[in-house]
């Protein structure tokens, strides 16, 4: 049985941390109408984890969310996401970004997740508009794509209910490998500083001419 959904994000400017948090109260709820027991959330933070240790459980769900710095995930992300000790959790990964394309970004997340031990049973790429809180405000709220995303949840929510809703493992639906097209890029900007990454995104954004859609696989 589910009992948790756990919202990771890798979330520099909050973009991320905003579509991740908000797909996995979705995920909660839903579960939650359908199950006898409650099922509570917990986020984390990669960038405030402090090499500290999360254990994780095959009762858990998690929702990984990372932005899209010119159509790679950053480096330091993957390697605070090894903080997390993954014991055949299902999870969801998703990644936002507000360019023409999200590159192998979604592909390579869902790759190291998957080393890290981790079930993928869903995966989204969500377009996002980079917009400040308000005046004098560092961060930024998810105001991209919100009907794509909310769509995803109650499909990726559907599929966790068939796969996850058993108390006897053998009994449980083993989900069938999820094909997501790509391949693991070569880091170099990423490498230096998300700051760095971060500026070369917006470079790449200021560029792009179009606006490619949303885009998700269960």
């Amino acid at each position: 049985m589910i009992r948790k959904v756990v919202g990771i994000h890798f979330s520099p400017a909050g973009v991320a941390a905003g579509m991740t948090d908000r797909l996995a109260k979705q995920l909660s709820e839903i579960l939650n109408s359908c199950s006898a027991e409650t099922v509570t959330t917990e986020t984390y933070e990669l960038l405030e984890l402090n090499d500290e240790s999360v254990v994780l459980d095959d009762e858990a769900v998690a929702v990984i969310g990372m932005p899209v710095y010119v159509g790679k995930v950053p480096l330091p992300a993957i390697s605070a996401l090894e903080n997390i000790r993954a014991n055949g959790t299902m999870a969801v990964v998703v990644v936002s970004y507000g360019a023409r394309t999200y590159g192998n970004a979604l592909y390579e997340l869902q790759h190291y997740a998957e080393e890290l031990g981790f079930r993928i049973i869903g995966a989204g790429a969500f377009t996002a508009r980079y917009r400040r809180h308000g005046a004098g405000s560092s961060g930024y709220q998810y105001t991209g794509d919100r009907e794509s995303l909310e769509q995803f949840g109650k499909a990726a929510a559907a599929k966790i209910a068939r796969l996850g809703g058993s108390e006897i493992k053998s009994l449980r639906v083993k989900p069938a490998p999820l094909e997501v097209a790509g391949r693991l890029p070569i880091h170099r900007i990423s490498r230096i500083s998300p700051k760095a990454a971060a500026a070369a995104q917006g470079i790449l954004e200021r560029l792009a001419v179009r606006r490619r859609a949303s885009e998700w696989f269960l």
